[in-house]
């Protein structure tokens, strides 16, 4: 069934933030519903992958706002990286191609679209990392931020690599896909933190797996 992988390792990743992490699980936002995210849909003109609204419809972001009066520390993916809701992930997408627009000097306009749509017909995947400039394709969806104007975006072209996972940061972003899906990447958290097999009283100061800062607390 489309989304198992998905669900499964969420479920793993609940229950150790239930145990480990209560102050950041208290921090994710309910599930995003079946209408939300029709509507995103509509708005992207591209299907979302299996993947990315099972995930949704378990966990709809990380609030900026947390009910909890302790703040959580670390961060549920890799390189500072915490996931999107879908209202912020479509907003950061439509500021993403606004830049775009904004930057392109109007001379370029028409080469600039004609290459967009170009790159649009590569299969999911396909990536340009060595462009003179970042660039956004509108088929690129961030599903996580770092706060710094870095994250991940699941890429939303057709293709064997439909709704892969892809690092970026100011400066572009990488040469191949960080994860061949969401589900992927989330098995990866799953597995690496009951790796750890720590319990609550043991983390101290946070605990750390390579740069990388778990929730903790």
């Amino acid at each position: 069934m489309p989304g198992t992988q998905t669900l499964e390792a969420w479920n793993r990743i609940d229950a150790w933030l239930t145990r480990h992490a209560p102050s950041y699980r208290a921090g994710l936002n309910g599930p995003a519903d079946a209408q939300e995210l029709r509507n995103a849909e509509q708005q992207l003109g591209l299907p979302l992958s299996s993947d990315l609204t099972a995930w949704w419809s378990q966990m709809n972001g990380l609030s900026a706002h947390p009910p909890s009066s302790t703040p959580h520390q670390g961060h549920l993916l890799p390189e500072r990286n915490d996931p999107h809701g879908l209202s912020e992930a479509l907003r950061d997408r439509a500021m993403h191609i606004r830049v775009i627009g904004e930057t392109v000097p109007p001379p370029l306009a028409d080469e600039m679209s004609a290459w967009l749509t170009r790159c649009g017909q590569d299969p999911a995947g396909t990536l340009y990392p060595d462009e003179a400039a970042p660039m956004w394709l509108p088929h690129w969806l961030p599903i996580a931020g770092d706060g710094g104007g870095g994250g991940l975006f699941t890429d939303l072209r057709p293709g064997p690599l439909h709704g892969c996972v892809v690092a970026f940061d100011r400066n572009g972003h990488g040469a191949e896909p960080k994860w061949p899906s969401v589900a992927s990447m989330l098995t990866f958290v799953a597995d690496a933190f009951e790796d750890l097999s720590l319990d609550a009283e043991d983390f101290g100061d946070g605990v750390r797996i390579g740069r990388w800062a778990i929730p903790w607390t």
